[in-house]
């Protein structure tokens, strides 16, 4: 059950002290809304002081307030990407071509740009650039929106195609963006914004109002959570390609030979070369729209040295606050009272 709030008290018996707490109480605040919350970091003092989650589009808001700032995670292991309907009637996506041809038509530097305020990072696969397994020598498909329109008439479709693009309201900027980027080579763009139970029963194949078969939309955008194990094959490819809960690719069998390697080996070496097998061979068959890795957005207190973690996990060991923090000060009035 999510009560209102966490407490939690520091541990003063510690036996590590180079881990030492550097903070006496930390309050999880469960009722304030994000929007709320950013309001208060960024007006005030003594009710929020790191608010996680922050949209890029605050970014300027927050830098420019006289008691918060803006704290980035550059090595966040998430990602942006948009999933192909292949599991629907008669689904056009099961054609490379028609997958590589939207993949064309994006351009990523102007989509980080505008949509995400420059906060991302243009990556060739599913891997974050940061992450475990990363390839290297993949390079991101180009924009050549000459090329998306060549494969579009290869395939059939030389007037376009009407499709319907989802996303939840958490996407709704890069979504438009990308919507429009689609419009530009040809395609006709149902765009539907969805609140989070609408997406997940259109998405999450355990919860879906209807059958796979029977759901219409072509792309959902999604934000994938962190990779706290920094593992790809179970966040990435379990729950996006094989068998997990956001499965909407047809069979894999080369995909599910090299995963299946990966797991029947515990030397990392070996699993780190597999897995830049699968993400090659996923760039090659464009089994996603790869978009972007985000860099993580924090709105924080002035006076809070707030160090974000890579696998988004919220550790406060290496935060600490200032003398200037608030509540250093009311200590301080309440010596001298």
């Amino acid at each position: 059950m999510r009560t209102d709030r966490i407490v939690l008290e520091a541990n003063t018996d510690y036996w590590d002290k180079d881990r030492f707490p550097r903070l006496q109480r930390v309050v999880f605040d469960n009722i304030l809304g994000q929007k709320e919350a950013v309001e208060l970091v960024k007006t005030g003092e003594g009710r929020v002081d790191v608010v996680t989650e922050l949209s890029p589009l605050e970014t300027l808001r927050v830098a420019q307030s006289s008691f918060a700032t803006v704290v980035k995670n550059r090595g966040s292991l998430g990602t942006i990407l948009g999933r192909f309907n292949m599991r629907k009637a008669d689904s056009p996506w099961s054609d490379l071509r028609l997958r590589q041809a939207v993949n064309f038509a994006i351009n990523r530097a102007d989509l980080i740009r505008y949509a995400a305020k420059g906060n991302g990072v243009v990556i060739p696969a599913l891997v974050p650039a940061d992450a475990f397994g990363y390839n290297p020598d993949l390079k991101p498909f180009p924009f050549d929106p000459d090329r998306a329109q060549q494969l579009l008439r290869e395939v059939g479709y030389p007037d376009g195609l009407a499709m319907t693009l989802i996303a939840p309201e958490g996407l709704k900027v890069q979504a438009t963006v990308v919507s429009k980027m689609l419009e530009h080579v040809g395609l006709t763009v149902d765009l539907q914004i969805l609140d989070p139970t609408a997406y997940t029963r259109q998405t999450v194949l355990s919860h879906l109002d209807q059958p796979p078969e029977q759901q219409t939309w072509d792309i959902a955008l999604t934000s994938s959570m962190p990779d706290i194990a920094n593992f790809p094959p179970y966040l990435f490819y379990h729950i996006l390609a094989l068998d997990g809960s956001d499965d909407w690719v047809r069979e894999l069998p080369k995909l599910r030979q090299l995963n299946e390697q990966v797991l029947s080996t515990v030397d990392r070496p070996q699993q780190q070369a597999l897995i830049r097998q699968m993400e090659r061979h996923t760039h090659e068959q464009a089994y996603f729209l790869f978009l972007y890795n985000p860099i993580q957005l924090y709105a924080v207190n002035k006076a809070v040295e707030f160090t974000p973690y890579v696998n988004a996990l919220l550790n406060f060991a290496e935060t600490s606050v200032t003398a200037k923090h608030w509540s250093v000060r009311k200590q301080k009035a309440a010596v001298h009272e």
